[in-house]
């Protein structure tokens, strides 16, 4: 068997689809399953092998070329929207959207073998556009084997042992609520300890954070401990997670939220929105679920400040909890079943 990933040009995915994307190759490598990226038509119809193609993401214009070459030639192909069928997403921008679903995306979505949510809430979202037989969902795994190591990351980041640190990093999208957690914090920031911080890492739209930017600069009496510290994608990432108090992704719109997990897989505590899967989270004692108000989000804020110490063996807790929810060796055997299935000739796509 092997597998034929589609994926945006790089620039699209920066952050947390880049990450997914990558450790699901990884996964299925590590197990002996050729895994290749955006070969060209002519690769793809002289490789006999049982195949199957993976597309990641829409609104990419030669997907839908591709997909109809697997039609004519028989071979199964599966679509990861990534959330890009979320109710806010699909309304972002949506004069551009509905044409080009409508004369491209459709087809290319209805006649696929299968479309993989990430979670139960993303594919309860795309029912709206394809037949719930033909939705189904299997979380992301890790995309590192990374544990706690509160101390030495704050060490490493300068960070002291009396200051309380918010993060939010993640790329900056109006999406991701960034403006909301800046307000929320203003209004918030006479009632918080004296030495908080609210360290920003990411990029994104420019006209975004050049918005976010003014509301600090415009609130610097209040806002002054606001740092940003620009894009970290790569290993050094996990510094922040591990060193943070609270990560904070107060999302209009999350399919799976990769970095709410990368945060949780360290042993630091999440806010974040109901609109991501995470709410079970609460029942853990381990995130504060709010709706992306400004007002839901410091009262998200105030039951942190109020809740009992997270200390080492709580963050190694949910670490260990999370290792075993979504490590690869548990979700990936699903991917790889997943992918026989569709491969075998036996079965057809109208027959799943």
């Amino acid at each position: 068997m092997k597998i034929h990933f589609f994926v945006p040009p790089a620039a699209e995915t920066i952050g947390g689809l880049d990450s997914a994307i990558q450790s699901l190759r990884g996964f299925l490598e590590s197990r002996g399953i050729p895994v290749t990226t955006n070969i060209n038509l002519e690769y793809l119809r002289q490789n006999d092998e049982r195949r199957l193609v993976h597309f990641h993401g829409l609104w990419q214009p030669h997907f839908p070329r591709v997909s109809a070459y697997c039609r004519k030639q028989g071979i199964p192909y599966i679509i990861s929207p990534h959330g890009m069928l979320e109710p806010w997403a699909w309304k972002h921008k949506w004069w551009k959207k509905w044409p080009y679903y409508y004369l491209r995306e459709r087809s290319h979505l209805t006649q696929s073998n299968m479309i993989l949510a990430t979670s139960e809430q993303e594919a309860n979202n795309l029912a709206s556009f394809v037949s719930p037989k033909k939705i189904t969902a299997i979380p992301l795994g890790l995309p590192a084997e990374v544990g706690s190591n509160y101390r030495a990351a704050r060490q490493k980041l300068g960070w002291r042992e009396d200051e309380l640190i918010f993060l939010f990093l993640s790329r900056i999208h109006p999406k991701k609520g960034l403006d909301l957690l800046l307000r929320a914090l203003q209004g918030l920031a006479l009632r918080l300890p004296d030495k908080w911080r609210l360290v920003i890492v990411g990029d994104g739209e420019a006209s975004y954070v050049a918005e976010c930017r003014r509301y600090v600069e415009s609130h610097q009496k209040l806002l002054h401990r606001v740092e940003w510290r620009g894009a970290v994608w790569g290993a050094e990432k996990w510094d922040y997670y591990q060193g943070a108090d609270l990560y904070c992704l107060p999302s209009y719109s999350e399919n799976f939220g990769l970095a709410v997990l990368e945060a949780c897989q360290v042993g630091t505590r999440v806010l974040t929105s109901r609109f991501t899967p995470w709410s079970f989270l609460n029942d853990w004692g381990a995130g504060f679920i709010v709706e992306p108000l400004v007002e839901s989000i410091q009262k998200g804020f105030q039951a942190f400040l109020e809740s009992e110490k997270w200390g080492d063996a709580k963050r190694l807790n949910l670490a260990s909890r999370i290792h075993e929810q979504f490590s690869w060796s548990r979700v990936g055997q699903l991917y790889v079943e997943l992918y026989q299935k569709l491969t075998n000739p036996k079965i057809t796509g109208h027959e799943l």
